[in-house]
């Protein structure tokens, strides 16, 4: 196989699990969300305080800020390869190997990407192809 053959198949790795991540991370946050308002106001009208109701609204914002900032930085990486290494922009080597790094921890085909990614970017096929 080419560099061109392992940057494509990476490419496509890549983008797949930015979609995957993206999505999964939406769907956390959409329910999170609505358990903690619904605690807040079950809370509320079992207590007879409406201050309880503030509480599951505080944690609803605390959730999207946790998710949101966890999704950038699982999401970006991956979406950014694949984006530079499609389009061969510079630097696509360096967002590949962050990219890597980033989905080495998902078991198992996030493991075998970064893996394979790693290999490629690290080898002397990958360093010597053209980027730009």
């Amino acid at each position: 196989m080419t560099g061109a053959d392992h940057n494509k198949i990476l490419a496509i790795g890549f983008a797949a699990f930015a979609a995957i991540l993206f999505f999964t991370f939406l769907l956390l946050a959409l329910v999170s969300v609505g358990v903690f308002v619904a605690l807040g106001i079950t809370f509320a009208n079992e207590s007879g305080d409406p201050n309880q109701a503030g509480v599951g609204i505080l944690g609803a914002i605390l959730t999207l800020i946790f998710y949101g900032g966890l999704g950038i930085l699982c999401v970006l990486p991956p979406a950014m390869a694949s984006w530079r290494m499609l389009k061969r922009r510079p630097r696509a080597r360096i967002w590949g190997i962050i990219a890597a790094i980033v989905l080495l921890p998902i078991l198992p085909l996030g493991t075998m990407l970064g893996i394979y990614g790693l290999w490629f970017f690290f080898s002397a096929q990958g360093r010597n192809y053209s980027w730009a």
